[in-house]
């Protein structure tokens, strides 16, 4: 690692860490991350893995850089159009981008962290969550990074009696996540296969790759894996190329021909699995229109109602009427759905193996042919196995039923703002290495 030293105005010696060091940096990083992924799904009960827990701060030892900088790479690195592109020069200024990605397991201790709080009889401060939260997998964030981080699981702000102001989760959320704890838990009950599924894109030497997949606690869906080359590369890294149409003939032609019978689909609420079985009205419907839907729908209103009157009562229905045309489909075949609720990819079992997929791809790929990219997405699936699966679907059924252990209790998780006010915290633009 080559690096280049200079000095600030206090006198602190600090490093400037160039392309290389960082490259090394952040491959140091995704090794550490992916021996503690595989020991943690592989560990003996009551194994204790707490000395390979904490990533980042592993990574600075083995490095000789600090956590923040750490970080600081890890997150240029994700804004990286692909895994074959290279760190740019450490003196470049680069805008920040405003998107906060929520990862499944970031999300589950952040909730777990704030429940543990409560539990304890102690209101957490954004100062105290952050400290904990750090402590426990090195999420070395500023203030104000947490703030938004919450407001994206689903918190809102609310003033109390005290006139103090605190974060507390959205009622709309809450109940989502209810109702969906108690339907798979009687799923599960009733020894119903629970599968999950998902689509993601892998970006490799200009060509983006879509994967179609799912799996339940048994292993992988036999035979209905699809990965392919994507018509276009266009948008972000995180997107996804794959368009309702061809979601539906993967599910008539490679899923739901091989699941199990009895099976329950479990879908995330993404935008290709939205598409509505029926469109409802609009202001500019024809009234006559209006009134056949409101018929069709059973609910009963006076014929002398003006079209504005009309439009208001579909709107008050619209929410409780939505059908989908994927979940028809699925439910036309015999099985059951089940939508994850909004802002929990904690409680989605293919979001932890898609981990394990990106970091196997992420650690042995290296600016390879397209025909070698493709063989390495191939093998990264093949090492996942059953056992894999089984200590993934199993955890997740730890964290439901973590979570619907406090449903019933007299408080609300909140987080208390008010001793943050005065607390701020700024980053470097260039990626300058602190002192350890």
């Amino acid at each position: 690692m080559s690096l280049q030293s200079t000095a600030s105005k206090d006198n602190k010696r600090r490093k400037i860490v160039d392309s290389e060091g960082r490259s090394m940096i952040a491959s140091v990083y995704h090794f550490l991350k992916e021996e503690y992924d595989f020991s943690k799904l592989f560990a003996e009960p009551n194994c204790d893995l707490s000395h390979l827990q904490n990533i980042s701060q592993r990574t600075a030892e083995a490095t000789g850089v600090s956590c923040k900088t750490v970080l600081r790479i890890l997150k240029e690195e994700k804004e990286m159009p692909s895994t074959s592109s290279k760190f740019p020069s450490p003196l470049k200024r680069k805008k920040r981008g405003s998107k906060i990605e929520i990862d499944n397991f970031t999300a589950e201790v952040v909730r777990s962290t704030i429940q543990n709080f409560h539990v304890h009889n102690e209101i957490p401060t954004l100062a105290k969550l952050k400290t904990v939260v750090n402590e426990k997998i090195g999420f070395n964030c500023c203030i104000e990074t947490l703030r938004k981080f919450l407001l994206k699981l689903g918190y809102k702000w609310r003033k109390t009696e005290t006139n103090r102001k605190v974060l507390t989760e959205r009622h709309d959320v809450q109940m989502g996540r209810l109702k969906y704890l108690k339907k798979i838990s009687e799923y599960r009950s009733q020894g119903r296969p629970i599968v999950y599924n998902e689509t993601n894109n892998f970006l490799s030497t200009g060509t983006r790759f879509i994967f179609a997949y799912a799996g339940t606690k048994d292993g992988f869906i036999e035979n209905a894996t699809l990965i392919y080359k994507a018509r276009s590369i266009a948008g972000d890294h995180n997107s996804n190329n794959m368009s309702n149409n061809d979601y539906i003939k993967w599910l008539n032609e490679k899923l739901l021909p091989n699941v199990p019978e009895r099976s329950v689909i479990v879908l995330v609420n993404a935008s290709y699995y939205k598409k509505r079985a029926e469109k409802p009205p609009t202001p500019a419907t024809k009234k006559a229109d209006m009134q056949q839907w409101l018929r069709d729908k059973g609910v009963p209103f006076e014929e002398s109602l003006l079209k504005l009157e009309l439009y208001d009562l579909i709107k008050k229905q619209i929410n409780q009427n939505i059908t989908y045309e994927i979940d028809e489909l699925i439910e036309s075949k015999g099985f059951d759905v089940l939508r994850l609720p909004p802002y929990h990819p904690e409680l989605n079992a293919v979001e932890n193996i898609w981990g394990i997929v990106k970091k196997y791809i992420a650690l042995n790929s290296n600016e390879q042919m397209v025909t070698d990219a493709e063989r390495l997405i191939n093998e990264s699936f093949n090492k996942i196995n059953s056992v894999t699966w089984q200590n993934t679907c199993s955890h997740i059924e730890e964290i439901e039923k973590a979570y619907l252990k406090y449903f019933d209790l007299d408080f609300e998780f909140a987080i208390d703002l008010q001793d943050d006010s005065d607390e701020s915290e700024s980053e470097s633009d260039n990626y300058i290495s602190d002192s350890n």
